[in-house]
């Protein structure tokens, strides 16, 4: 039903002269095929809130298991940092993007700077953090 949807939209538009150059959606599967497929000219982006929902969904599975009970702490600093990595960057820029989200692995590690990716090597916040309960690299976290 959703791609059904998605065809008419475009069929509409395409009808009535609109260039579709970025279309945003859920995280349907069906949708996204079908504009890689047969909408070449078209980038699909996901709705960060969707995708906000799928990571929080998985960290919460996560931080239930025995010894990640600390995940939990940091869920709604997640859900903030992926709207402020996709808020704060030019469109466009998707390494920005990932680089920006890279960093948050070494931020809940209490590691502000230096950080591996070349286009964003520290956290933008002040030096002032108030008191957290860090998580230690290599028990939580891989850092890439």
């Amino acid at each position: 039903m959703e791609l059904q949807g998605a065809k008419n939209c475009f069929t509409f538009l395409r009808s009535a002269g609109v260039a579709i150059a970025v279309f945003i959606s859920d995280r349907h599967r069906g949708i996204a095929k079908w504009i890689r497929e047969s909408q070449t000219n078209t980038t699909h982006l996901f709705d960060i809130w969707h995708v906000a929902r799928s990571i929080v969904k998985k960290l919460l599975k996560a931080s239930k298991e025995k010894g990640y009970e600390l995940i939990k702490e940091w869920i709604k600093g997640v859900r903030n940092h992926l709207y402020w990595c996709t808020t704060s960057s030019t469109q466009g820029f998707q390494e920005m993007i990932i680089a920006k989200w890279q960093s948050f692995m070494r931020h809940v590690c209490n590691k502000h700077k230096d950080h591996p990716a070349s286009l964003f090597k520290e956290c933008a916040h002040d030096d002032d953090i108030e008191p957290r309960k860090w998580m230690k690299i290599g028990k939580y976290i891989f850092v890439i």
